[in-house]
């Protein structure tokens, strides 16, 4: 028969003497005899992997046996028609005014102990009652009581699998909102809230406390103890709760009044038991009341209304450009329409710039443009579902809905395969090299063939700088305004809470500087995942004009030289961080889970830092400066350039095996959590240098023509579109993912690798599909209105035709000047 609730056990089980009443038997004496073998198995939680921990408090229920078993017995008598057990809840409610627990959440519990009075003396009354008189009376009285039972029903049990770790007690979500019972003939309703109660214990008393030490801890070695007072490091295990526990109480309580009741009941088990081990006790409660409905917050109601007027403009581009411009423009060269596209008035621009048709033609076209790289497409696509395939695991592990998420995280690592997929970070540095290669790639182009007429002037960097704020910002921009408002609404359940806790704040401004990976860190962490574009964007603004002038300036040589000096510098200062901190070569999962306790001092000291993750981009600049110098030709769509057998094979085999040690040169630390020490300063100084290099040789290759069946690959027109959209999906996919986990009613289950591939291509496709549409709702007409603004537009002469390779080939300082 299942469990009652920690809540409901504060007004069944309270202490006798502290009621004023003289109910035989004692709160924590065990009426009920149970299962011995049962017991013992509620005491070895975690004992496999922690064996101090049978004396601890959660872990091994010492107090929640207690209450459980108990409860049980009360529940029974309920049920029994035991009046005079029963009333001993109705008693117990005369210990919340001393709670400071507000009136109508008193009265409710009242109401709900009276409640359980009247079914038990009701079943007492009619004990005997068998005839067709009493019958039917008695039924209904039962059945208009029976609520008090579904209130117990949805709160949290003890579940399978706590002895692996199973920490969600969670209950039923939807039963406890089903509740709602008149109370009086008034009309009042007694309606059911969910509330999810995080249990923290302290620090001294936790076996986790192990996680990340290479030796067992002995539990005295926590206590401090002095003859002055009680331990100096009573400090709470702030990593994650160790019980997660739903209750069901009136709505008419606040967050406030459970944690009091809580907190009273918990104090008065740990003082019959003689144990000091729950710190502190958090409530949050799924409240859906008038203050916080959607209506009453202005900023998410300005969300909805730019919603809305974005869809109508959408809707009225369409239709216009379908039903008017397009039989305008009806037989007219492409040339033509160009030129008409530029005379168009602004007005005009804005709508079409908001029509699906335009702008999912130009998403869905597979057609490269002039001078592109076929291969990055493919690329970038793969890039983003490596990141998806990471964030899918991450975020499922981080939103605390995983019931065996210890024994899974312990595990996890020590599968070879799964390296994959725990050195995802290492996507990242795919678009910090694409960002790098792309930027030098055109900059070096335009110059070459007269796009930009002076590539030293303040003037022409301002522009570059100011075009790349508004090509990207607008979008971002609403992104997280929907984050912090709209998707707040969009489900709810046990485990649902807003994405960004503070909803941005605090912290929001960081972002639009883009120099969240620097500032607040330690306040407000506002979407986590746009340090990339903090990065990206800090190197963009320094390291980005700082190559390409000593390139154009110094020329070839001194720009690789100076590329390597930087690489060289980031990856030493990489070292000393990560030796003087004792940090891992990466933010690596081990056996030992050393990263689950160092991972906010590694994210803010060398993951999210600009001059630990800037080589990529420094080796993607150097690829697109030597595709550039191979180009010839400012129509050509690709850069011919034919390598030797040897050649190729010898850059194939060298990129294999640095992509090879990038991902898997770390498994025996994954498997073990131990690592020597010249094995992690090779990792630290090579392993992500070795794979900004294999993708550099990839690009390259692929590039020139030497790539064979993998630049086919790469090539492949099925990823030209989702490589458009890859934007959009960087942005919104953690959202998503977050909402899924955040909106399921009972809490996932790690089981195979074939439930977690199937789990990211899900992810992989739905994030695609939002992407689309957000690209068609804002990226493209935020576009269109950024060409209105800051067209980029230039005159320039054709390229002269004999210029000779040699003169190609001198720093820019010394060639003739051929333009205006």
């Amino acid at each position: 028969m299942p469990r009652l609730s920690l809540a409901l056990s504060l007004f069944l089980l309270l202490p006798a003497a502290v009621v004023g009443v003289t109910f035989d038997g004692s709160l924590f004496e065990d009426t009920q005899k149970g299962d011995a073998e049962e017991h013992k198995i509620l005491g070895s939680i975690f004992t496999d992997h922690w064996p101090d921990s049978n004396n601890q408090l959660i872990l091994d229920l010492d107090v929640f046996k207690h209450f459980f078993s108990k409860a049980e017995g009360l529940k029974e008598d309920t049920a029994l028609g035991n009046v005079e057990a029963v009333k001993y809840a109705l008693r117990a409610v005369d210990v919340l005014a001393s709670l400071d627990v507000s009136m109508p959440c008193a009265a409710d519990m009242f109401h709900l102990a009276y409640t359980a009075v009247e079914y038990a003396t009701h079943v007492e009354e009619h004990r005997n009652c068998s005839d067709c008189v009493c019958t039917p009376f008695f039924q209904q009285k039962k059945t208009e009581r029976h609520w008090v039972f579904n209130v117990v029903d949805a709160m949290g049990k003890v579940p399978a699998g706590i002895s692996g770790g199973n920490n969600l007690w969670v209950g039923s979500w939807h039963t406890c909102r089903k509740i709602k019972v008149k109370k009086n003939y008034q009309g009042q309703l007694w309606r059911g809230q969910y509330c999810m109660a995080h249990i923290h214990a302290y620090e001294r008393d936790n076996p986790l406390r192990t996680i990340g030490n290479t030796e067992p801890v002995d539990a005295h070695c926590y206590r401090n103890t002095t003859s002055d007072g009680p331990a100096t490091n009573d400090v709470c295990f702030a990593l994650f709760p160790l019980l997660n526990f739903g209750v069901c109480v009136p709505d008419s309580c606040t967050e406030y009044d459970v944690t009091r009741m809580l907190k009273f009941a918990i104090r008065g088990a740990e003082g019959a038991l003689g144990t000091d081990s729950v710190c502190n006790v958090t409530v949050e409660c799924k409240r859906e009341n008038e203050e916080n409905a959607m209506s009453n917050n202005g900023l998410a109601m300005f969300a909805l209304y730019l919603v809305i007027a974005t869809i109508v403009m959408m809707i009225f581009g369409s239709l216009y450009d379908m039903l008017i411009y397009q039989k305008e423009i009806e037989g007219l060269s492409m040339a033509e329409k160009n030129r008409r596209d530029a005379k168009s008035s602004t007005f005009l621009k804005v709508i079409l710039g908001y029509s699906v048709y335009r702008n999912g033609s130009e998403i869905l076209k597979t057609s490269n443009k002039e001078g592109d790289i076929e291969c990055l497409h493919g690329i970038r696509f793969l890039s983003m579902c490596w990141i998806i395939l990471g964030h899918t695991y991450y975020y499922l592990g981080t939103s605390l809905t995983t019931d065996n998420l210890i024994p899974t995280l312990i595990s996890f690592p020590q599968m070879f395969y799964t390296q994959i997929i725990v050195q995802a970070p290492l996507a990242v540095d795919s678009f910090f090299f694409l960002s790098g290669m792309l930027a030098a790639y055109l900059f070096f182009r335009k110059v070459k063939f007269g796009g930009i007429r002076n590539p030293f002037s303040i003037v022409t960097w301002l522009f570059i700088f100011l075009k790349r704020y508004t090509r990207i910002t607008p979008t971002y921009a609403v992104i997280m305004l929907l984050d912090v408002t709209l998707f707040t609404y969009i489900s709810n359940g046990p485990f649902w809470r807003p994405i960004e806790l503070q909803g941005c704040r605090i912290a929001w401004w960081t972002n639009f500087l883009y120099l969240n990976n620097w500032l607040l860190q330690d306040v407000e962490c506002c979407m986590g995942w746009t340090w990339y574009l903090a990065n990206d964007t800090q190197f963009y603004y320094v390291l980005y004009p700082l190559l390409i002038v000593i390139f154009l300036k110094f020329g070839r040589n001194i720009g690789v030289l100076v590329s390597l000096l930087l690489i060289v510098l980031s990856s030493l200062v990489h070292l000393y961080i990560v030796i003087i901190n004792d940090f891992p070569p990466a933010p690596l999962l081990t056996a030992k889970l050393q990263i689950v306790k160092q991972l906010d001092q590694y994210w803010n000291y060398v993951y999210v830092r600009p001059y630990t993750r800037c080589t990529p981009f420094i080796i993607g600049i150097n690829v697109g400066y030597f595709l550039n110098h191979l180009s010839k030709d400012h129509l050509t769509k690709s850069i011919k350039m034919k390598f030797s057998r040897s050649v190729k094979i010898v850059g194939w085999t060298t990129s294999t095996i640095l992509g090879l040690y990038s991902v898997f040169g770390l498994y025996n630390f994954a498997k073990t959590g131990d690592i020597s020490e010249w094995w992690k300063i090779l990792y630290v100084l090579c392993g992500r240098n070795a794979y900004a290099l294999a993708l550099g040789w990839a690009a390259f290759a692929c590039a020139t023509g030497n790539g064979g069946p993998i630049n086919r690959f790469l090539s492949w027109r099925f990823f030209v579109p989702l490589s458009k959209c890859t934007f959009c999906a960087y942005l919104i996919h953690p959202i998503l993912l977050q909402v899924y986990n955040f909106s399921r009613p009972q809490p996932f289950h790690f089981a195979s690798l074939m439930q977690m591939l199937r789990h990211t291509f899900e992810a992989v496709v739905v994030s695609y599909i939002c992407a689309f549409f957000f690209a068609l709702a804002f990226e493209r007409p935020f576009n269109a209105l950024d060409e209105i603004l800051l067209s980029t537009q230039r005159v320039a002469r054709p390229p002269a035709q004999n210029k000779t390779t040699s003169e190609e080939k001198k720093p820019l300082t010394e060639r003739k000047e051929h333009h205006s």
